[in-house]
């Protein structure tokens, strides 16, 4: 691997120029194995942007082995590798590493932590929710910020309420549920500029899915000292979602302070499901091939039918159907298809997640006569 090139770029650029070959390669082994493709009579879930393959064959193996470990109290060893794995792939120490169930947990204890603070949390209008209801939940003021005219984060509306009751700001990068990136060097410049009166959010769950060759993960500033976490998962390329292991990239300060808002033991078979998935390369460069196999599926015939939808750098599109979702669900469902929730206000998009290439064939069927 190239000294000047991201694991990531790697990873994208092999989902490009070795897909089909892997193809060919993996065809007779664990991810295409891994989640049969539904009967005709049983609706597909596209509504909670999960890996339709499931782990790897490596991930599994790993899992089974675990299970001898299940009667032991051993996750501190397994989270310490973890750590020292994302230290090593993310170039930082295992200092600047907190770990948790998922990035939902993460999520939860910087809402936490911004909540003891007595802080406001400044969030957009459109994103993920857990931060901002969590706040909620430790009665902290969250201020929501439109999104701009082509329903993009308005960064500068953003700094522009960024005031010293301020204590977080929340940036979802790709967004969801608009699978949408943010110019790389405006969010750095925001990055910069706001860290400096607030601890900034970055979630990077879709990290691994960004195709775009501007894009660049905000750690960079972590490296730097900067006042900013970054939150990864293991639910989305490594189809780890059910076993809930996250983690965040930040100072050795806020890490340490994260890592004390641990309320119980992780999960061994998800941590050594976690370990051997992120080593495993190959099945990491087949999710993502497929990933934009299946997305061209859908855009092909979304552009065939001149409908609007957002660039998704993501493992879901956002869709303008015309029809307010609380019709459109019921309606896709009677085709076999279960689509995402509403995003008010934005009440006549669909989230639409991707399943195997083959499969979102169903999804334009149905499409096309809800449409009709």
């Amino acid at each position: 691997m190239k000294q000047n090139m991201t694991r990531r770029d790697w990873l994208n650029k092999s989902a490009t120029v070795l897909g089909g070959s892997l193809l060919g390669s993996m065809a007779g082994i664990s991810p295409l194995k891994a989640a049969p493709i539904p009967s005709s009579n049983a609706p597909v879930r596209m509504m909670f942007n999960e890996n339709p393959y499931g782990p790897s064959q490596v991930a599994r193996r790993a899992m089974r082995k675990a299970f001898s470990e299940s009667n032991l109290y051993s996750m501190r060893g397994a989270k310490a590798e973890f750590k020292e794995l994302m230290a090593k792939l993310n170039g930082v120490t295992p200092d600047h590493i907190a770990v948790g169930f998922g990035s939902g947990e993460i999520l939860k204890k910087a809402a936490l932590m911004n909540g003891i603070d007595k802080g406001e949390l400044v969030s957009p209008v459109l994103t993920f929710e857990t931060i901002n209801r969590y706040a909620k939940t430790m009665k902290s003021n969250v201020k929501r910020i439109p999104m701009d005219g082509n329903i993009g984060i308005d960064l500068d509306r953003m700094a522009d309420v960024v005031n010293r009751r301020t204590k977080m700001v929340y940036l979802c990068n790709p967004n969801n549920p608009t699978g949408a990136l943010m110019n790389t060097d405006e969010l750095e410049s925001f990055c910069k500029t706001m860290s400096k009166k607030a601890t900034i959010f970055v979630d990077e769950a879709y990290y691994e899915y960004v195709m775009d060759p501007n894009y660049r993960s905000m750690i960079d500033l972590v490296k730097q000292g900067r006042n900013v976490i970054v939150s990864r998962t293991a639910s989305k390329v490594h189809g780890l979602a059910g076993l809930r292991v996250g983690f965040a990239i930040t100072t050795p300060e806020i890490a340490n302070r994260m890592e004390s808002y641990l309320t119980d033991s992780l999960n061994i078979v998800g941590l050594r499901a976690a370990i051997a998935s992120y080593q495993d390369e190959k099945f990491q460069v087949f999710s993502i091939q497929q990933n934009n196999k299946a997305r061209k599926v859908v855009t092909d015939f979304l552009d065939e039918k001149g409908m609007r939808y957002l660039d998704s750098q993501t493992n879901f599109i956002f869709i303008k159907t015309e029809i307010e979702i609380t019709d459109f669900q019921p309606a896709m469902e009677k085709h076999g298809v279960i689509v995402g929730r509403p995003f008010p206000p934005y009440t006549d998009w669909c989230r639409l997640s991707m399943a195997k290439p083959g499969i979102m064939e169903r999804f334009n069927h149905g499409l096309d006569q809800v449409l009709s």
